[in-house]
């Protein structure tokens, strides 16, 4: 099969997916503005920082505090300053609280943020709403692609009050079956 340019026009199940691609685009380009002033109240009303705790500072060892304190260290406290502990100034034990509270499942995506730059980075706060892998080096809304940002409407309770439909993750929530028939 030889590929030729003038195929992506003529042949119509190449023009669907074209035309389909460029829809995602402009959807993602026409949210980007609205998600981005929503998640920076968002950041407003949750965050102070102390700037010096790391994520896996206030996060307990996945494994258990014994098997992570007795055994080798897993890979979320691989390195002794990722020991797990408080806030040196109760700061960031709030905001991790505050996070945990917009998110509609109360399971934050952890790995994808930087506490030090909770203070700093509204962005760094809606990461936590991301899908769990894969945005750890995401720093604003245009860096994210089209399934973070439907993740971040999906997984943040502020975005409630935008829609005239319930969000939750069910086949009959509209973003759900946005994010599903974009992922397959």
């Amino acid at each position: 099969m030889s590929a030729n340019i003038n195929n992506v026009f003529t042949d119509k199940e190449t023009s669907n997916w074209f035309k389909a691609s460029i829809a995602l685009i402009v959807t993602k380009q026409g949210l980007e503005k609205f998600v981005d002033t929503e998640v920076q109240k968002v950041h407003a009303a949750v965050v102070a920082s102390c700037g010096q705790c790391y994520t896996e500072n206030l996060l307990p060892c996945p494994q258990g505090k014994w098997k992570c304190q007795n055994t080798k260290p897993c890979k979320f406290h691989k390195l002794p300053a990722f020991k797990h502990r408080p806030c040196p100034v109760g700061v960031c034990d709030k905001v991790k609280k505050n996070i945990e509270s917009y998110h509609r499942y109360s399971l934050p995506s952890w790995k994808n943020t930087r506490a030090k730059l909770w203070g700093t980075s509204h962005w760094e706060v809606a990461k936590c709403f991301l899908p769990p892998d894969g945005y750890i080096d995401v720093s604003s809304v245009q860096d994210t692609d089209f399934n973070g940002v439907i993740s971040v409407l999906l997984n943040c309770k502020h975005f409630d009050m935008f829609f005239s439909f319930p969000i939750a993750a069910s086949p009959q929530c509209i973003l759900t079956q946005v994010l599903i028939n974009y992922l397959f």
